[in-house]
């Protein structure tokens, strides 16, 4: 038996899924199981090799923040069988140098949502229906068709970091309908945010951090649940990565297998519900991880301003709740770095070059994120040279800030916007859900980076707002106003050029209806 085993779930379908996965193991030293039945150690029924429905899930003790050995019947495995859960970063392999924050992996050829085949290669093997393992002999012609067919489902010889970068195959399963035809190319899992973990420990986790992508088990049960929806064209992280068997001091003839049953649902109730249909003692922090799990952006309602979260692989920040279960965020590092404006004939954000950057970037969102962005006003007021100050803009590079403003506060961090050098239409520039507008992301106004810098807003700290940067109000005609994320005093309100080049974050309204992310959408 081979130490790399690299079990995951991929979604090659259109909607997002929830996700989970049973380990069960099975050894036997001349034909004779090392789990006997128990009922007073919660083994009712005896494993059998030929039945792997009867093998014991492996239930992992609590170790740090993650898990440990085994507890319970299968805490015999745990001094021949030693499993590394999760991924850890680590070099790839093709000699690049490159140090990988999630391994590749070859996509699937097999997309029909009747075949249960697995994606499996190397020593693992795939198995039919009456629990008998397939054949796993070589096939005579090289591949696994038809009556040549091995336990190997999928291309590469299963060692760890086979794939990299770049690297094609293509399928072994014969030709369409019964797989895709064509080349594939290797694709990242997602990162790994936590380490697996048991359903307490997810449990003491702060509101932020309980959705994301890493693995949680139920020690009731075994079942290991992804605490994040899997979307389209995604890969879950490792749930297991190595298996080391150790087998000195062993005599006779000697079987040890590890069984993976996924379960994989659509995000309605009727098919969630089927999590808990059985006769299996579900924990019932299990079924809030689900919940939780289904509310999935995480729960917006329940964020502060300032708090941030990871919504397919983007963090942002939440600004603010603008009610009816609409929430402005924003991203909290630069997405695109363009000049402000370089287009003829535009005085004002609306057809800028940063604005067609932010509409260029929401464009290219995931389909599951954009679907749930409200529209807003389609051309912003207040953003051109109605609101041009009254003063000369004197910059002097990304970090200086314009003489003679008036300040609430210390200088550079909070504008007194009642002061009357400020125009009505600058002062009320806020983003709003506009049921005829447009959908899009957008980076923010003077008026709202203001509203929302100082204690208890999302923007504390001068240096907090930093990467802020681009603001779509204008200072004049050939100045923008811009947040200083360069040097000096950080997160000051400069003026710039509208030659200059920098970062802009950008910002949407997202719905998240009650909470619910719903694959009929």
């Amino acid at each position: 038996m081979s130490g790399n085993k690299d079990v995951f779930v991929e979604n090659f379908g259109d909607a997002p899924i929830l996700v989970r996965i049973k380990l069960l193991e099975y050894m036997e030293i001349d034909g004779v199981s090392m789990v006997q039945a128990d009922p007073a150690a919660d083994t009712d029924v005896q494993p059998l090799k030929a039945d792997p429905t009867t093998w014991t899930p492996w239930i992992p003790a609590a170790s740090g923040n993650t898990v440990g050995d085994r507890v319970g019947a299968g805490a015999v495995f745990n001094s021949r069988a030693r499993w590394t859960m999760g991924w850890q970063p680590r070099v790839a392999t093709d000699g690049s140098g490159q140090l990988l924050d999630a391994p590749y992996y070859m996509p699937t050829f097999n997309h029909s949502r009747t075949d249960h085949k697995t994606a499996v290669a190397g020593d693992g093997r795939d198995w039919n229906w009456s629990g008998e393992e397939a054949d796993t002999s070589a096939s005579p012609n090289g591949t696994n068709a038809g009556a040549d067919a091995t336990g190997v489902t999928h291309p590469g010889d299963g060692t760890d970091g086979y794939w990299n970068a770049g690297d094609t195959a293509t399928s072994l399963l014969g030709t369409p309908p019964d797989t895709q035809s064509g080349t594939h190319t290797a694709r990242q899992t997602v990162v790994q945010d936590q380490p697996v973990m048991l359903l307490s420990q997810w449990n003491a986790l702060s509101v932020r951090n309980r959705i994301g992508n890493f693995w949680v088990v139920d020690p009731q049960t075994g079942w290991a649940y992804w605490a994040n929806m899997l979307f389209p064209g995604e890969a879950t992280s490792f749930l297991l990565d190595q298996a080391t068997f150790i087998t000195s001091g062993l005599r006779g003839n000697v079987y040890y297998g590890i069984k993976v049953v996924p379960n994989m649902v659509a995000n309605t109730d009727n098919t969630v519900n089927s999590f808990w249909s059985d006769d299996e003692n579900h924990s019932d922090l299990a079924k809030t991880l689900i919940d939780e799990v289904r509310h999935g952006l995480p729960i917006l309602g329940m964020m502060q301003p300032g708090d941030t979260f990871n919504l397919r692989n983007v963090q942002y920040r939440y600004l603010e709740n603008k009610g009816d279960g609409n929430h402005l965020v924003m991203a909290t590092t630069p997405r695109f770095f363009v000049p402000a404006n370089t287009i003829a004939g535009v005085d004002s954000y609306n057809g800028s070059t940063v604005d067609l950057a932010a509409k260029d970037w929401y464009n290219n969102l995931p389909s599951v994120v954009k679907r749930q962005v409200q529209p807003v006003q389609t051309l912003f007021t207040g953003t051109g040279p109605e609101v041009a100050m009254p003063m000369s803009p004197s910059p002097g590079g990304p970090t200086t800030t314009p003489a003679g403003l008036p300040w609430n506060g210390a200088a550079g961090f909070i504008l007194d916007l009642n002061n009357p050098m400020f125009s009505q239409a600058l002062r009320e520039d806020f983003a709003e859900v506009d049921p005829n507008g447009e959908k899009k992301a957008f980076v923010l106004s003077v008026a709202e980076i203001n509203k929302f810098s100082g204690p208890g807003q999302a923007f504390p700290t001068a240096l907090s707002r930093q990467n802020a940067h681009h603001v779509r109000t204008r200072f004049n005609a050939n100045h923008p106003w811009t947040i200083n994320g360069d040097s000096g005093v950080l997160g000051a309100w400069t003026v710039l050029n509208n030659s200059w080049t920098f970062g802009g974050s950008p910002a949407f309204i997202i719905r998240d209806q009650d909470g619910a992310w719903t694959s009929g959408l």
